[in-house]
């Protein structure tokens, strides 16, 4: 594995962005489209990405704030 090029602003844990490790691709392409990725060099690298524990947790956290309600309010007659 790679050393370390990035510290997700969540949490401050250390981690490896493929991108900027010159790997051909990086894990978080392995999660769901939840935020926009920014051009290449549009942000700093230490301000970008959040680690793997963070963006699992910002996307779940997205998916139950976006989700249907499951007992939608009945509409009063």
């Amino acid at each position: 594995m790679s050393e370390p090029t990035n510290t997700c602003p969540r949490c401050g844990a250390r981690f490896t962005c493929g991108m900027q490790a010159g790997e051909p691709a990086c894990w978080c392409a392995a999660y769901p489209a939840a935020f926009a990725v920014p051009e290449a060099g549009a942000v700093p690298v230490d301000a970008g990405c959040y680690c793997p524990r963070c963006l699992a947790e910002l996307i779940e956290e997205r998916r139950a704030r976006l989700a249907p309600a499951e007992h939608p309010p009945v509409a009063s007659r």
